[in-house]
Order: C-alpha cells, then sequence, then structure tokens
C-alpha cells in the first residue's frame, strides 16, 4: 500500500508579503471630535498610512495609493477626513494624523473635489491627454 501526499494549495485570499491584513479600524461614529479610535489604534494607523502621506507627490497618487489600502479621502465640513471604503466610516481627520489640509495643500496643490460626495477624485486617464 502506498500513501501519496498532496500538498494544500495556496489560498486565493492570503494577503501578499509585506501587507497588512485588513481590519475595520473602527466603526465607531467620528462625530465632531477629530477621531473616534482609541489612541493605540489610531497610532497604528497612522504608522500604517503615514508613509503613503509622505510619499505622495500629487493628489492623484496620494488617493491611488490610499485606494489600495482600503482608504479614500473626503470633506465633511471643512475637515479632510479619512474614510474606511469597507465600512463608509469616516475614521478622522487628517489634521489628527499630522496631516493637515493646508499642509497638504502647500505641498500638493488644490484637490479635485466630487461636488455631490464631497470625495477627493483623481483625473480621469483620457482627460490628461
Amino acid at each position: 500500500m502506498s500513501v501519496v501526499m498532496i500538498a494544500p494549495r495556496p489560498r486565493a485570499s492570503i494577503h501578499p508579503l509585506n501587507r497588512p491584513m485588513p481590519t475595520l479600524w473602527s466603526e465607531a461614529p467620528r462625530g465632531a471630535s477629530e477621531s473616534a479610535m482609541d489612541s493605540e489604534t489610531a497610532i497604528t494607523l497612522a504608522c500604517h498610512i503615514g508613509r503613503v502621506f509622505d510619499a505622495a507627490e500629487s493628489w492623484d497618487m496620494l488617493i491611488a495609493e490610499l485606494s489600495e489600502r482600503g482608504f479614500s479621502l473626503r470633506f465633511e465640513d471643512t475637515r479632510l477626513a479619512l474614510v474606511n471604503n469597507s465600512t463608509g466610516a469616516s475614521l478622522c481627520t487628517c489634521a489628527s494624523l499630522g496631516r493637515s489640509f493646508a499642509s497638504l495643500t502647500e505641498r500638493l496643490g488644490k484637490p479635485r473635489v466630487q461636488a455631490d460626495t464631497a470625495e477627493l477624485v483623481t483625473l480621469p486617464p483620457h482627460a490628461a491627454e
């Protein structure tokens, strides 16, 4: 009697190396405060996406890189907020992450904002030509 050993196939849901596992971060409504997250979660989030803000050379690059990580940016009143794309929850303001809208605008210029949603959007590829 012979035994044939078959190695299990890798699951498609395994995340690529050097990529953090997705998380909801917070489902608590932010309300009027800068953040609804506890301090440990806020620091972890800042570490997770801080380099994205620092490395961005344009709003398009920032929006694309945040989107890859499951986030988007939108205005809420006069504040620029980081939004979890999975839940639609506004997690915190960019200022609470140390990236104020004023400092981002100074470095990246004026962003494009979709009027009906207040979300920051990228320039469509065909419009750049």
